[in-house]
């Protein structure tokens, strides 16, 4: 097994330890991020989240936790996969097939880029809330200034 710095998506040929990975929707992930665990794919917990081979419970929805490890498993025949792993209960760490648990939900995409109608509803929510002076105008001349580059593309 060999450490290297960076993994990226598609360009995996071994197992390895890296600081950094660049995924499939081209978000980076790095050893110490944090992420939020998502909604469970399954009502037997998590799919894509594993600890000793075994999903983890869905009692871990909406947990914060760090990155500890990025590390490939796999094959040459079948091919690599990158999963981030964080200190679980006990000894065993916790797996977490990162772009899989991603697509699907089961972790909270923090770079999700908006879509411009997401972009769009979210302004008229900040609208409505400067209307009922539960933000600063201020507040919502930020977000308008972040939102529309994003509505008008």
């Amino acid at each position: 097994m060999s450490y290297s710095q960076t993994a990226e998506y598609g360009r995996l040929t071994e197992k390895s330890e890296y600081k950094i990975y660049l995924s499939r929707i081209g978000d980076t992930l790095k050893i110490g991020d944090t992420l939020i665990i998502g909604i469970p794919t399954s009502d037997l917990g998590f799919t894509y989240i594993s600890q000793g081979g075994q999903r983890v419970s869905n009692t871990l929805t909406d947990k914060k936790v760090i990155v500890d490890k990025l590390k490939t498993y796999g094959t040459k025949k079948n091919g690599y996969k990158v999963y981030a792993l964080f200190k679980g209960y006990g000894l065993i760490p916790v797996l977490i097939d990162y772009d899989t648990a991603v697509e699907l939900g089961e972790i909270k995409n923090q770079n999700k880029k908006l879509t411009k109608e997401e972009a769009i509803s979210k302004l008229k929510e900040a609208k409505e809330l400067l209307e009922l002076d539960v933000i600063s105008q201020a507040d919502y001349d930020k977000l308008k200034s972040k939102l529309t580059p994003l509505i008008l593309k």
